[in-house]
């Protein structure tokens, strides 16, 4: 099977988004046809980036076959010549003639695979056992994208193989080189950096590390510009955001009120929605850069997160903006309401949450001043109060895997559990109470003490009628919060409790709930984590693993009541409960007869779907005593001495198409 890398050029806003969407089907279809995608790289379609990225790809001989995915846009070779003529150029200048072309100079033989639909061409080269295709943009050929990469693929196949007598190496030698001769002992920049005939070993070597001096500056020059020209366009944006948003605000005292007699908001949403309706939150963080708005994007996933790398105006940025995670089903109204940004170098997006904190020793002070956030939204202004900051680690190579990003919950006993293992992570322990009615905000940027590792930021919403200011000088820094298995280097990591067993321990006294804690209803078992440390780090020849769906099933009485809750791999069977569930009313008798899905054969046809599960039962009337002794039942109800009937349309079941 051939490793191939596919470079995903963002030549147009839709054909780059089409490969994300449907990159799972693509894997399958080239897997078909004997060619395994290790890699997958986004770029933009500059000539200098994309030969920086080949290059480096190359060099660590990541693949064998590079496919360049809507990289084409002419139906001629302009597009081609434009984008890869640099990386072209660059491999030949370390092609050598042999002997029997010597004097000639080699070059890369490019072969047109042909018309790849309405005129759209496609190209193939091979360089140093290394096959690279290039393919028009999907749009423009009319054909669907994964057609279009094995279409071009076999065609690139055929060609190559053809030429493979002719061409052994990829390479045409053409006339062009000039004889040695005192011409090359011309002084100018080329004769003075560029190795030739007729230099000692010395004068290569000394023009081999200058010229990588100046391709290293120069290269470096380039990302720094494109860095500042990124940055600056970024604060462009953020500070018309800012003014738009509060156009006015800082002209009204704080206690103003509407017409109504409600308290103003703070961002005026009307003047938001009308340059992006999908904003659905303001996010601050006195004194620091934080001062954004919040995106939610309907249709996310897994596999694409759409303001990821796009900006508010939904422009391609590698900036991205802040935005609530699709895991947080009911948006900003989610029990946990999970919001991402970049950790960006020039200190904007949620870089600022790495000041929590310096490595894995939390910054007392910096919290001191930064215990409050402010998270409002179109329903209304609010204040939220930390409760936790901690590492954590994406990767199930670095051990046991906590699940953060869990936006809702099957039970108050598996919150209060998520907010316990959120706590004992803390860097922070913080003089702040959580119960199980409450609601958090969750922030996450990357970080970088091991490799994918996040800085997580949880707050608590103020309740109504509670002050919004927090007594700092109770907080202390956690001298024993619990990390990731790597922290450890193979020491001893302590096991975690639970909240119940770590309460009926003496062990919490932040939980401030009115009823009892160990009589709080439902599992306690985190079940996004559970189903994700389920998923294996590498396959069994060491590859990576491939990404899992996962599937929240709930099974649930007549009555809605919850019976048990999974969250079920794609792919696996689905649990049944041990417990065999029971339903009465005043007239009849119910006996559990099975369940009204096919297990394990439910059809999960879409992510983050979770599907509801109902018993059948059989019924019996009761005896009520003023019923005639001899009136007859009714033709689709049991009589009195009748212990059962059949399970066809006298079975009672809940709706079996529900999901939630």
């Amino acid at each position: 099977m051939h490793t191939c890398e596919i470079f995903s050029i963002r030549k147009n806003k839709a054909d780059f988004e089409a490969l994300q969407e449907s990159f799972d089907s693509i894997y399958d279809t080239l897997a078909e046809q004997g060619v395994e995608v290790r890699f997958r790289t986004e770029i933009s379609a500059d000539p200098k980036k994309l030969c920086a990225a080949v290059s480096a790809s190359v060099q660590a001989n990541a693949a064998k076959l590079y496919l360049f995915a809507n990289a084409l846009n002419t139906s001629d070779s302009s597009s081609f010549k434009s984008l890869f003529y640099e990386f072209i150029a660059e491999q030949e200048a370390g092609l050598a003639a042999d002997e029997a072309h010597e004097g000639m100079t080699p070059k890369i033989k490019i072969f047109s695979i042909g018309d790849l639909g309405n005129g759209y061409k496609g190209y193939c080269f091979r360089c140093r056992n290394k096959v690279f295709v290039a393919v028009p943009c999907a749009s423009l050929t009319g054909k669907e994208l994964s057609e279009l990469l094995c279409e071009a693929l076999a065609r690139a196949a055929d060609i190559l193989t053809e030429k493979r007598e002719e061409f052994p190496d990829g390479i045409v030698c053409v006339p062009g080189k000039a004889a040695v001769s005192t011409v090359h002992k011309k002084e100018g920049f080329f004769m003075s950096f560029i190795p030739h005939r007729g230099d000692t070993k010395g004068d290569v070597v000394r023009k081999v590390i200058v010229l990588a001096a100046i391709v290293a500056f120069v290269v470096s020059a380039a990302f720094l510009i494109n860095i500042l020209r990124e940055s600056g366009e970024n604060s462009k944006n953020n500070t018309e955001i800012q003014m738009i948003a509060h156009r006015g605000a800082e002209d009204s005292p704080e206690d103003a009120t509407a017409a109504d007699g409600s308290a103003l908001s703070s961002e005026d949403w009307a003047a938001l929605k009308k340059v992006n309706k999908e904003i659905v939150g303001w996010i601050t963080l006195k004194d620091t850069p934080i001062n954004y708005p919040v995106l939610l994007h309907e249709g996310d996933s897994r596999e694409s997160q759409y303001y990821l790398n796009h900006s508010y105006k939904q422009d391609w940025s590698d900036y991205g903006a802040i935005f609530v995670d699709y895991r947080s089903t009911e948006g900003v109204n989610s029990k946990n309401v999970i919001l991402h940004g970049h950790n960006m170098l020039d200190g904007s997006m949620f870089h600022e949450l790495v000041n929590y904190s310096s490595g894995f020793s939390g910054k007392l002070d910096y919290y001191q001043k930064h215990a409050v956030i402010t998270f409002n939204t179109p329903e209304g202004d609010a204040k939220w109060k930390v409760i936790s900051v901690f590492k954590t680690s994406t990767l199930f190579s670095q051990g046991e895997f906590f699940n953060y990003m869990q936006g809702s919950f099957n039970s108050d006993a598996e919150f209060m559990n998520f907010v316990y293992n959120v706590r004992i992570r803390s860097l922070f322990n913080t003089p702040v109470t959580v119960n199980e009615d409450d609601q958090i905000l969750t922030l996450s940027t990357c970080s970088y003490e091991y490799k994918g590792f996040r800085t997580v930021v949880v707050a608590r919403k103020v309740r109504p009628g509670e002050s919004d200011t927090v007594d700092v000088n109770l907080a202390t820094v956690n001298p024993s919060p619990l990390f990731p298995e790597v922290y450890y280097s193979g020491g001893s990591r302590p096991d975690p409790l639970t909240f119940k067993t770590a309460y009926a321990m003496g062990k919490i006294s932040w939980y401030d709930g009115e009823g009892d804690p160990q009589k709080l209803e439902g599992s306690e078992d985190l079940t996004a984590t559970i189903a994700a440390n389920a998923e294996q780090a590498t396959a069994a020849d060491g590859t990576p693993a491939p990404g899992y769906t996962y599937y929240h099933v709930y099974y649930r009485n007549l009555d809605k009541t919850q019976i048990a809750a999974y969250t079920v791999r794609e792919g696996d069977p689905v649990p049944v409960p041990s417990v065999r569930p029971t339903y009465e009313d005043e007239n009849y008798y119910y006996t559990f007869a099975g369940w009204d899905r096919d297990i394990p054969g439910v059809n999960f046809n879409a992510l983050n779907t979770s599907v509801t599960i109902y018993p059948k039962y059989t019924y019996t009337r009761k005896v009520q005593p003023t019923d005639p002794p001899t009136e007859p039942a009714p033709d689709d109800t049991p009589t009195e001495n009748q212990d059962e009937v059949d399970s066809g349309e006298d079975t009672l079941s809940g709706d079996s198409e529900s999901q939630e």
